[in-house]
């Protein structure tokens, strides 16, 4: 038997050793005997051993002093002592120097089997026992590694809703030492408004076995003095995952609430993230309605204006409607400005992007916001010699500062501050750019900090602001537009903007753009004069007015005109003599087809013929697609004299 006792019997009789030695064979014992004090300590130092029956009268050694050799040398041997010359006080002393039983001579065998066995299984239990705690030792320990190092706060309450145990993670995600909450009751770490949701919470535990799952909750992050009990800095939303603690009676109804076990999870990142789509899809929604206004819109934008324009050649400026007519083109850019700022905060504007220095743009900006920001409130620039050219629009960056800027004075107007502008490079890693907005990319970006001492923005109202025509402000304060404007310039720029704001201390905005290595364009010259032609061009529009107008505008600027308010017409004369014209001028939203389609079919007769796009909004043409078709130049109404004239200039010109 592989796994059969090893057993050293040790006795001074010769006679008894065999007599041991035959009643254990039987057993399937594997045995040794000896006679000696020194041969048994030889066979100790060579063998393991199961057991030792020794006797305690040895010729050259007595039993004590074997007994001591096996306990210091092999102290996981068992040992039993057979001996004629008992007494309880030799006994007292075996047992305490750690021998398992005590056997008296003479004996019956059957008394000897018994004890041997019963020695032999309490050290195989004992063994075995000492594997099960070694295991329960490295479980434990992997248990405390995984709730120690656990991103989730994992708690347990008593009966009363008293911390029993709280991981370390409380400690980074809510700044509260361990200790501090050990005894306090749960409610102390609740935020005000989720007191009654919570208490619901824990009572429930009381009443079943319900657990409570994916509930959200707000609780206080510390203050600047670590003291939970009056901490009012902030709160970190969390998921609170629970299941109620029951003894075990012997009766299932006689069970007893005893406390409350659960997760924690923060998900403040995710409510960010939550927050971001519906604010996506919410201005998808607000961009299509905003659309089909635009459009609409700029072309009545395109007859006032174009009107206006025709009417001031013909005025002379001595004239007193000459002035009227001025200030009518005035406000018909103005008009034609807020359309500007509707579609850029859905994205879809004409802006013309290019490489820019970003702090030459904001300096200009500040120049002029230091003549309208009211004395009491002081402008402080902190502008890092940095790394600034970005892709974009400085007429857009110019708009951005002002809106904000403007908006930080309103809330400092009446008891004065301090408005902050900063500019630093920043490089955003994937997990920071998911945090501030999923459509950012990895990599360097220009941070614009815009920041104010004002009375700030309410908790409630912070969510809301980027929305069009929200606003906190008093009737004629404000439109409601500037912040969507600047939320929807900074998406165009491939950028994100985010808000931090406590009531009273104040409000920062943070801009990021991304930053470009192309070199910065320099603005060319205005022209001065109006370029003028004398080609042949065809105008498509199906609108009465805005044929008229643009005809005329044309004409003036010398060249010859034929005009189609039917784009099936307008094909059809363009393929009856294709070579009649030097430049095709179509709108894009027209009945029976689209100019899109008008410039396929037109280009499918004459390739290389220029065309010019024009509308006042489309979802299916953009600039940049606007040359995939073919389409020289692509313009936006509603079109000034001087646009039209810089256009079609330019695309005669290079043909």
């Amino acid at each position: 038997m592989p796994n059969s006792p090893k057993v050293l019997i040790v006795d001074d009789d010769s006679r008894m050793c065999e007599s041991l030695k035959a009643l254990l064979s039987n057993q399937g014992y594997i045995l040794k005997t000896c006679n000696s004090g020194k041969k048994a300590i030889e066979y100790l130092n060579n063998y393991d051993f199961d057991l030792v029956l020794l006797d305690i009268v040895i010729p050259d050694m007595n039993g004590y002093q074997i007994m001591d050799y096996i306990t210091n040398q092999s102290p996981d041997t068992l040992v039993i002592v057979i001996t004629g010359h008992a007494s309880i006080k030799s006994a007292i002393k075996f047992i305490k120097k750690g021998a398992y039983d005590y056997i008296k001579k003479p004996f019956e065998p059957e008394e000897l089997l018994v004890t041997v066995k019963n020695g032999l299984d309490h050290k195989r239990l004992e063994s075995e026992n000492e594997v099960i705690n070694e295991k329960l030792i490295r479980t434990e320990e992997c248990y405390r590694y995984l709730v120690k190092n656990s991103p989730d706060i994992i708690y347990m309450l008593d009966g009363q809703g008293n911390f029993k145990f709280i991981s370390n993670t409380a400690e980074r995600l809510l700044g509260f030492q361990i200790e501090q909450l050990i005894g306090e009751h749960y409610t102390t770490l609740i935020h005000d408004n989720d007191l009654e949701k919570a208490k619901w919470s824990f009572n429930e535990r009381r009443t079943g076995d319900r657990a409570a799952s994916q509930m959200e909750l707000r609780l206080k992050v510390c203050g600047e003095r670590g003291q939970f009990k009056d901490c009012k800095v902030g709160h970190l939303t969390i998921e609170l995952k629970s299941n109620g603690i029951y003894d075990e009676p012997i009766k299932k109804e006689d069970k007893k609430f005893i406390g409350t076990h659960g997760v924690i999870r923060d998900i403040s990142g995710r409510k960010q993230l939550e927050f971001q789509l519906k604010q996506a899809h919410k201005m998808e929604a607000i961009g299509t309605l905003t659309g089909g206004i635009a459009h609409e819109f700029n072309n009545i934008l395109s007859i006032i204006l174009g009107n206006t324009e025709l009417a001031l050649d013909d005025v002379p400026e001595w004239n007193p409607a000459h002035f009227n007519l001025e200030e009518i083109k005035t406000a018909g850019l103005r008009a034609k400005n807020v359309v500007r700022q509707l579609l850029s905060f859905i994205r879809k504007t004409d802006i013309k992007r290019q490489p820019i220095s970003i702090i030459s743009v904001i300096k200009d900006a500040l120049k002029f916001l230091r003549s309208t920001i009211t004395a009491n409130i002081d402008i402080r620039q902190n502008i890092q010699d940095t790394a600034d050219t970005v892709f974009a629009d400085p007429t857009q960056i110019n708009q951005i500062m002002i809106n904000l800027c403007t908006n930080a004075s309103h809330a400092m107007e009446e008891t004065g501050g301090m408005l902050d502008i900063g500019i630093q490079n920043i490089f955003l890693d994937e997990n920071s750019t998911a945090l501030i907005d999923p459509e950012l990319t990895q990599g360097n970006y220009v941070k614009v900090t815009v920041s104010d001492t004002g009375h700030g923005i309410a908790p409630e109202t912070i969510e809301r602001i980027f929305d069009p025509y929200f606003t906190t402000k008093e009737v004629g304060k404000g439109s409601g537009l500037g912040l969507s404007v600047v939320h929807g310039i900074v998406k165009i720029h491939r950028g994100a903007i985010t808000v931090d704001s406590e009531l009273g201390k104040g409000t920062t905005f943070n801009i990021f753009f991304p930053v470009t290595e192309e070199e910065v364009v320099t603005e060319s010259k205005i022209i001065e004069e109006l370029p003028t032609g004398n080609e042949n061009i065809l105008f498509v529009d199906d609108e009465e007015s805005i044929v008229f107008i643009v005809r005329q505008m044309l004409e003036r600027l010398g060249y010859q005109v034929e005009v189609k308010m039917n784009p099936v017409e307008a094909l059809e004369l363009f393929r009856s003599n294709p070579d009649q014209f030097d430049l095709v001028i179509t709108d894009m939203a027209m009945p029976q087809m689209d100019g899109d389609k008008l410039v396929k079919e037109i280009l499918n007769i004459r390739s290389e013929m220029p065309i010019i796009l024009c509308t006042g909004f489309s979802e299916k043409v953009t600039e940049e697609n606007a040359k995939e078709l073919g389409i020289k130049a692509f313009t936006m109404k509603p079109l000034v004299i001087r646009d039209l004239a810089v256009v079609v200039r330019k695309v005669l010109d290079e043909e």
